[in-house]
């Protein structure tokens, strides 16, 4: 329209950002990244939305710095870090799908400690796939998802996807490597029961580093309990009003409830061991 000036890169990057703060991180971990090679997203306590945003910018950013032409070139990195975020099922696809194009090269993708269930799987396993489109195979060495809340099911379809996967190409000149798929510290219920029963169907997996196999496990054994479900709130009583700012109080509660409980239980095993 005539008299209006075009829009600047500047205020086109902060407008797909959702906020000059988050323009200016894509900015920052720009900068960091082509630096050293690595993607680096750690700690950050990023939600849903927060990753939708910023992957957004990258892609923005990608393109007006003159890296992005009209191809999607991967970016320079070998390892993409996401952990100790607050990512769930409903904004891992972003991140998943961010992994398989931009983030193509990297190797090793770090998910641990995030809030991510059976729900997720689905779209995780994406990652334990061939990259590759044509008749060769380009697969990722290392998923590292402790701390998370995934279950048995979720840990069966990751582990019988990643097999599948590699022992197609296994009488290649060049068979992919085992993955190391990090399931430590989540919810799987019977975790050496499930190991024996994958072996059983020829799922080539293992929690220890001298066997032969598709899937290597580490700490597979060292799962927690899954939280329970909270009980149902009374029906006595005048029925509750709801306000937009429920929700963030809420889970902001419910955080802290875990938090509480881990550090009692924590205490009461010190107490004990003393004993």
């Amino acid at each position: 329209m005539a008299g209006m000036e075009r829009m600047s890169d500047r205020e086109a990057l902060v407008k797909i950002c959702g906020g000059e703060d988050m323009a200016k991180r894509v900015e920052r971990v720009w900068d960091e990244m082509m630096e050293k090679k690595r993607l680096d997203l750690s700690g950050q306590r990023l939600n849903d939305e927060d990753f939708t945003f910023l992957l957004k910018g990258m892609h923005m950013f990608a393109r007006t710095t003159g890296f992005q032409t009209e191809r999607i070139k991967p970016f320079p990195i070998e390892e993409l870090d996401f952990s100790g975020n607050e990512l769930t099922h409903k904004g891992i696809g972003d991140v998943v799908q961010f992994a398989r194009t931009q983030g193509s090269d990297a190797t090793l993708i770090d998910l641990s400690d995030n809030r991510l269930d059976d729900e997720a799987a689905s779209e995780l396993a994406r990652l334990v796939k061939n990259y590759s489109s044509i008749a060769t195979h380009s697969f990722i060495h290392q998923l590292l998802l402790s701390g998370n809340s995934l279950g048995r099911s979720g840990a069966t379809k990751l582990i019988q996807y990643a097999h599948w996967e590699r022992d197609r190409y296994k009488n290649e000149d060049k068979p992919p490597q085992a993955l190391k798929l990090d399931l430590s510290d989540n919810c799987i219920d019977r975790p050496a029961d499930l190991i024996d029963d994958l072996k059983s169907k020829r799922i080539k997996c293992t929690s220890r580093k001298d066997d032969e196999c598709t899937v290597f496990l580490p700490d597979f054994m060292d799962q927690r309990d899954a939280l329970p479900d909270p009980p149902p709130r009374s029906s006595s009583g005048p029925p509750r009003t709801y306000n937009k700012y429920d929700s963030a109080s809420a889970s902001t509660s419910r955080r802290g409830d875990v938090a509480a409980a881990l550090r009692a239980a924590s205490r009461t095993a010190g107490a004990a061991a003393a004993a």
